[in-house]
């Protein structure tokens, strides 16, 4: 049997007197704890975030763009482009590449009696038509003072991988005699010195004579 209603209003009224009231001072350091709490969970939160975007770009600058090392530009060298001032700076080494018999032996006596410095290759070069002057970055120049001595036209084989200053002269089958002289002062003067190859990025000053 249910219990009247007045009853349970009774009895709802004591219940409600003997609940425990909070000071007002209470529910605001309760609210300030709470607020508290909060705010260190978002300062903690916070510092995680900073520590992750930190560490992530560091490993960004550490790490360099793949792209710019694929795509960048290859080391480059410096060249010696001035003419040498006598052609006992000149290293030349001979090599035969399909020239008459017997020429390439009178060519390097001759050269050697214009005071170049040459030795005779022990490897045959590639067959060319008239010359063919291979050099890299240190003899630019020197190249230059050697084209002048041979007349007609010469193959002019830039090598950017070369360390050495001697030039590799290769005669060809068409290779009849060196200019005169005279010749080769007026190919001096004509010529001048050879444009830096592009893989030049600095010109280097040449080494003076002793």
């Amino acid at each position: 049997m249910s219990r009247p209603v007045h009853e349970r209003l009774r009895e709802l009224e004591t219940d409600v007197r003997d609940l425990r009231v909070l000071p007002a001072a209470a529910v605001r350091a309760r609210g300030r704890r709470r607020g508290r709490r909060q705010l260190t969970a978002l300062v903690v939160a916070g510092a995680v975030v900073a520590t992750t975007a930190g560490i992530a770009a560091t490993r960004t600058l550490e790490r360099p763009d793949q792209r710019t090392v694929a795509t960048g530009d290859l080391p480059r060298m410096a060249c010696v482009l001035a003419l040498p001032d006598s052609p006992t700076e000149v290293r030349i080494r001979v090599l035969d590449g399909g020239a008459p018999a017997g020429l390439a032996e009178t060519t390097v006596s001759q050269l050697r009696a214009r005071s170049f410095i040459v030795q005779v290759g022990t490897t045959r070069g590639g067959p060319v038509g008239t010359a063919a002057l291979s050099y890299g970055p240190a003899a630019v120049g020197a190249a230059s003072l050697l084209r002048a001595e041979l007349p007609g036209e010469v193959t002019m084989r830039f090598e950017p991988d070369r360390r050495d200053g001697t030039i590799d002269l290769t005669l060809g089958s068409a290779f009849t005699h060196l200019a005169t002289t005279t010749e080769v002062n007026q190919n001096v003067v004509a010529a001048g010195e050879l444009p830096a190859p592009s893989q030049c990025s600095t010109v280097a000053p040449r080494t003076p004579s002793r």
